[in-house]
């Protein structure tokens, strides 16, 4: 008798174990994130999917990603997208991941630091409202330091684990993981720029979701995933895609990491709680000059700027108009000037105070300036995109500043302006281009990822002469590159001259051929279309006209 009540009793055991099995298994899974390039990046959410797939093949499960490069929770809030698919869908899961800095950012000249959390904590609470509501989990995606600076993962730590607990919210350690990896890894986590996830580092991502999620070790997938590639907006390709491929040793370095962190901090209580760190940096301000007098800041002053590292130079032009001072402000590169608009400029006592409006970047910076032992010492603070910027600013009136005479490079560029009317803009560039070399005692070009880009950013802007200019330009000064005969060819055929189109696209794929390049097999089937396009289009013009109606 007591052995049949303990076989009942082991039966009842074993089918308690297997019913709960298959409810794991068979049970759907629904997750949404909102993030932005550290989320898309390596298409983070399709190698979670993949591995949640190799381990319960019989799961159903939804993913979707709303994204863009830089966004932080704030803009996902006030564009409204991500709060509509929030309440389009039952979903278990929402994955929210701010944007690296924590969404306020602060630059002093060439350094990037952390600002405050205020609209991380805000928007993050706005959206776990909205989460809530639909009876799903806000999990919030904990971030990783940049490489040059790994004692910032304090910061993020922070933070991330402080409006988890807050908001009773599942903390996703991804941070701390990548911490502990890459001190012992000997693969790179991080991208070329030292920021984004390299696919080893998308892959962690991926694990220690799967971990804090599922609440099951990863030990054992596999390393090797392909799946559909998401686009910056988290808009997945049609077809498959060989998304990463790394070896077992590699993933299981990664995989018993992410799941070693996850348990270790589900242990605590799932939170981890540290003092907020302290920031290291001192908000910059300049010394006090002397008085100033009109008389001795009127006229030219040159110098340079941590404004921008793409500008060799800055010119700064002040007018005493009927008592009333108007500045110029410009900046000089390489391949041109770029003119800002000033308003506002004022004296006072010690203090020359302008607004520098600069369209290129879509911010306006407060400019002001101190008069010390006859230069100008500025400094400008900007806000936009949630980033503060202060950036130092150094004049004088010596027309030489690092060895270049920005005076004579003013002339230069300026009559390169009067060239393009007279001569046309390739002829002007490239004559402007031999006399900037005389100037800098070196040989100088753009390069051709410059121009192709500029090019690029003309046609997406609509302004297709412009950018048909700088493709012809680049073909010119780049004869043996495919890519400028594929981009100018190209762009001549959407602009309608189909001919002269036709006939660069073949001599770059002409080129191709002959050199082995990769993107012959690519060109011989554009030219195909071209050819097709036109001889529909040719075929339409050459049909009769419709019978008269009422006959």
């Amino acid at each position: 008798m007591k052995s049949i009540k303990s076989f009942f009793y082991l039966a009842f055991i074993l089918f308690t174990i297997l019913s709960c099995s298959n409810s794991t298994e068979s049970d759907s899974l629904k997750v949404l994130f909102i993030g932005n390039s550290y989320t898309y990046y390596n298409s983070s959410p399709e190698l979670l999917k993949a591995l949640i797939r190799e381990k319960f093949p019989k799961k159903p499960i939804e993913i979707q990603l709303i994204s863009q490069g830089g966004m932080t929770l704030k803009r996902h809030w006030e564009e409204g997208r991500a709060v509509e698919v929030i309440k389009s869908n039952d979903w278990d899961y929402v994955i929210l991941q701010e944007q690296s800095k924590l969404g306020m950012g602060l630059i002093i000249d060439n350094d990037i630091y952390f600002g405050q959390t205020d609209h991380f904590y805000e928007y993050a609470t706005k959206f776990d409202t909205e989460i809530k509501k639909i009876g799903a989990q806000t999990a919030f995606f904990m971030t990783w330091s940049v490489k040059q600076r790994p004692e910032e993962q304090k910061i993020l730590t922070h933070a991330y684990s402080t409006i988890a607990k807050e908001l009773n919210a599942k903390l996703i350690p991804v941070g701390l993981v990548w911490d502990k990896v890459r001190n012992q890894a000997k693969f790179d986590l991080y991208d070329l720029d030292g920021s984004h996830p390299s696919a080893y580092g998308s892959y962690l991502v991926a694990t220690s979701i799967f971990s804090a999620l599922l609440e099951e070790s990863p030990l054992g997938l596999s390393g090797v995933i392909s799946g559909l590639q998401l686009s910056s907006t988290g808009e997945p390709s049609l077809d498959s895609q060989p998304l990463v491929d790394i070896s077992e040793t590699d993933a299981q370095t990664i995989q018993k990491t992410s799941w070693k962190v996850v348990e270790d901090i589900r242990k605590k209580g799932g939170y981890i709680d540290i003092n907020k760190p302290k920031q290291k940096y001192v908000l910059p301000k300049l010394t006090e000059g002397d008085v100033i007098d009109t008389k001795e800041i009127e006229g030219r002053w040159y110098g340079t700027s941590t404004y921008s590292n793409n500008y060799l130079g800055v010119i700064l032009d002040v007018e005493n108009i009927e008592n009333s001072l108007e500045a110029k402000i410009s900046f000089y590169s390489p391949n041109g000037q770029d003119k800002m608009f000033v308003t506002d400029v004022e004296l006072k006592d010690k203090q020359l105070n302008m607004i520098l409006i600069d369209s290129l970047r879509t911010m306006s910076s407060n400019l002001n300036f101190y008069f010390n032992n006859k230069k100008l010492n500025g400094l400008s603070k900007s806000f936009g995109g949630d980033i503060t910027n202060y950036k130092h600013w150094n004049l004088s009136r010596l027309n030489n500043q690092n060895g270049l005479d920005l005076e004579a490079l003013d002339v230069l560029i300026t009559a390169f302006n009067n060239d393009i009317e007279s001569k046309g803009y390739v002829k002007a560039a490239i004559n402007y281009y031999k006399k900037y070399s005389s100037l800098i005692g070196k040989s100088y070009l753009p390069e051709e990822a410059y121009l192709n880009a500029v090019g690029y950013n003309f046609v997406e802007d609509g302004k297709v002469d412009e950018a048909l200019n700088i493709f012809e330009l680049a073909m010119i000064l780049y004869p043996e590159s495919v890519n400028t005969y594929d981009s100018y060819g190209e762009t001549l055929i959407k602009a309608g001259e189909f001919e002269k189109g036709l006939s660069v696209y073949t001599k770059g794929y002409e080129l191709a051929k002959k050199t082995g390049n990769e993107n012959a097999t690519y060109m011989e089937a554009n030219l195909k279309r071209f050819k097709e396009g036109k001889s529909k289009q040719r075929q339409t013009e050459l049909l009769p006209p419709p019978p008269p109606t009422g006959i």
